[in-house]
């Protein structure tokens, strides 16, 4: 998949998405071009169609900036959160990750998990839904962004 082809696709998912007047909004997002270029990458290695929806999807919805022009309050990859889930009160700190580094004992969500994919582009204070691998709707909300890369000026993380 391209830059291009995900664009296509994605211009096209929008379209379809503002004539349907009975569709659930979904919350805008932020990405930055480097985030969009390496989940890209990885989609068209995978060879996956379901990657290729998830990733039009979130492009569907998103702002894409430049590394530098990321708000500081946006969840960008290699970003650590604190984050709590309904009816737990212990907060979660995690980091978001690219799939090869995520470990969810130790706290690295991959990107490509359900709940990576809800809070990759989410704001802090935000919360997000997604939907379990068993059909359960979840949700997670965005206390604080402990540390954001672009925001201490690391663009290439």
């Amino acid at each position: 998949m391209t830059a291009g082809g995900s664009a296509m696709k994605a211009t096209k998912k929008q379209s379809a998405k503002t004539t349907r007047s009975t569709q659930v909004a979904t919350p805008s997002l932020y990405l930055t071009e480097l985030d969009v270029t390496r989940l890209e990458r990885i989609a068209s290695r995978a060879g996956s169609t379901q990657l290729e929806d998830m990733l039009d999807s979130l492009l569907a919805r998103a702002t894409i900036v430049a590394p530098d022009e990321i708000p500081t309050d946006v969840v960008t990859m290699n970003s650590r959160l604190v984050c709590t889930l309904p009816g737990d009160p212990s907060p979660r700190n995690w980091t978001l990750v690219y799939p090869d580094a995520a470990d969810f004992d130790a706290g690295r969500l991959s990107v490509l998990s359900p709940v990576g994919q809800a809070l990759l582009g989410a704001r802090a204070g935000q919360t997000v839904g997604y939907r379990l691998p068993d059909g359960r709707e979840q949700q997670v909300t965005i206390g604080e962004i402990a540390f954001q890369p672009e925001a201490s000026g690391q663009y290439t993380l």
